[in-house]
């Protein structure tokens, strides 16, 4: 998950950039693993953000454990429950959505208006979708979900942008894993990375 540098700390042949993409491959595939209970989904994408922020800094691990230490730490630490109340309560957000789309699917010439109901959930879908990423993107998210969530909010409405960038990031993800379902195993990792770059852009950073 890390580089090789030379005696006088120097990067490897193949550079930053290409460190900083082999880590995001590596984080993606520890984030699918840590993110199988579900509830730990929150707390595995807050520190795969966290973990990226670092290394694109330079701040890295000598042994490629760190990410694993650092969720250990979070999820044992006084902050687990919280970060386990998040993951629960978006199991449950997840579960209406689905629910929604499912009635909307049944009823789908039926009853008239499901058109309109069906692109308004897609856009609140994608709308919260956004939310999230920013969410889990920010630093505070490793101290404490609310204060973090309201600071996403605010910075959804200072950067409008960010957020469409977060939509077509989550949209071209979700392409590729159904092109090629292999991907989801990695996919996390370019999610938090986009993540990431909109929070450091973002008018609050």
């Amino acid at each position: 998950m890390t580089a090789t540098t030379d005696a006088g700390g120097q990067r490897g042949p193949f550079g930053a950039g290409f460190e900083l993409f082999a880590d995001m491959l590596g984080i993606g595939v520890a984030t699918t693993l840590a993110s199988l209970p579900v509830v730990t989904a929150p707390a595995a994408v807050s520190t795969a953000c966290g973990q990226l922020r670092a290394r694109s800094g330079g701040r890295r691990s000598t042994d490629g454990t760190g990410y694993f230490r650092a969720l250990a730490r979070r999820l044992c630490g006084p902050r687990g429950p919280a970060d386990l109340l998040a993951g629960a309560v978006s199991v449950l957000v997840v579960a209406l959505l689905a629910v929604d789309a499912l009635l909307l699917r049944s009823t789908r010439g039926v009853i008239p208006g499901t058109g309109i109901v069906t692109v308004t959930l897609i856009l609140l879908t994608a709308s919260l979708a956004a939310l999230c990423l920013r969410t889990v993107a920010l630093p505070m998210s490793e101290h404490g979900w609310r204060p973090a969530l309201r600071l996403a909010v605010r910075a959804s409405a200072l950067d409008p942008l960010g957020s469409v960038l977060l939509v077509m990031a989550v949209a071209v993800a979700a392409l590729c894993v159904w092109m090629l379902p292999v991907l989801a195993v990695l996919i996390l990792g370019p999610l938090s990375l986009a993540a990431t770059a909109v929070q450091a852009r973002s008018p609050n950073h």
